[in-house]
């Protein structure tokens, strides 16, 4: 992508990830985007080039995380309903729904660019909680940035910040009834958990 918008690579990841926001909330679209990061440059952009990089960044995201997808497959067969929130554009969004069919274990495909707001932004986990009709202390939600897991916790949402499946999969044993990963393959939720853990109704991962 920085070799089609004809910018040093260091330099492209700075403004790619700078001028994100109003993509990702869906307030502009991407030929806008990408006009406005060659545009930081002084640079400009043809109709093909601008179509390139919307593919080329559609497809940057090639393979999912298998230990995660796993999880969730036991998750979803152990009865708890799945919710996927993620900051995307449309394009990149649409695309990913269609590329991966792991996602149908998730009951709802959340993102930014449907709801007009962004992670960590409050607004987006008003969304969820209203879209689920759960309230926040029987969600799950799992990121791997600390700023959208301390987000989400204001709202009183049970928030755990992800790794390593094995890392986090602890510290999910630890404080709720669910199945969690171990040991190279997927244990069940039994009767060996506390009867002080809690067991969420839903898990909402990124």
């Amino acid at each position: 992508m920085a070799l089609v918008c004809g910018i040093p690579h260091e330099r492209f990841s700075e403004l790619y990830w700078k001028l994100r926001p109003p993509y990702d909330r869906g307030d502009i679209d991407g030929p806008a985007y990408w006009t406005a990061v060659v545009g930081q440059q002084k640079l400009s952009l043809s109709r093909d080039q601008i179509a390139t990089l919307i593919k080329l960044d559609s497809e940057s995201i090639t393979r999912p995380n298998q230990g995660a997808v796993q999880w969730a497959q036991l998750l979803h067969h152990a009865g708890f309903p799945l919710a996927l929130l993620s900051n995307m554009p449309l394009e990149l969004s649409r695309h990913v729904t269609k590329s991966f069919p792991g996602l149908s274990t998730f009951e709802y495909l959340i993102y930014s660019c449907d709801y007009g707001s962004i992670k960590p932004e409050l607004a987006i986990y008003r969304n969820c909680l209203e879209l689920l009709k759960a309230a926040p202390q029987d969600i799950l939600y799992l990121d791997d940035r600390v700023e959208n897991v301390e987000a989400a916790a204001r709202l009183g949402i049970n928030s755990v910040v992800f790794d390593t499946v094995e890392k986090t999969a602890s510290r999910v044993e630890s404080r709720f009834d669910i199945p969690v990963p171990g040991y190279g393959r997927c244990r069940p939720s039994s009767s060996q958990y506390s009867s002080t853990n809690r067991r969420p109704d839903r898990m909402e991962s990124d």
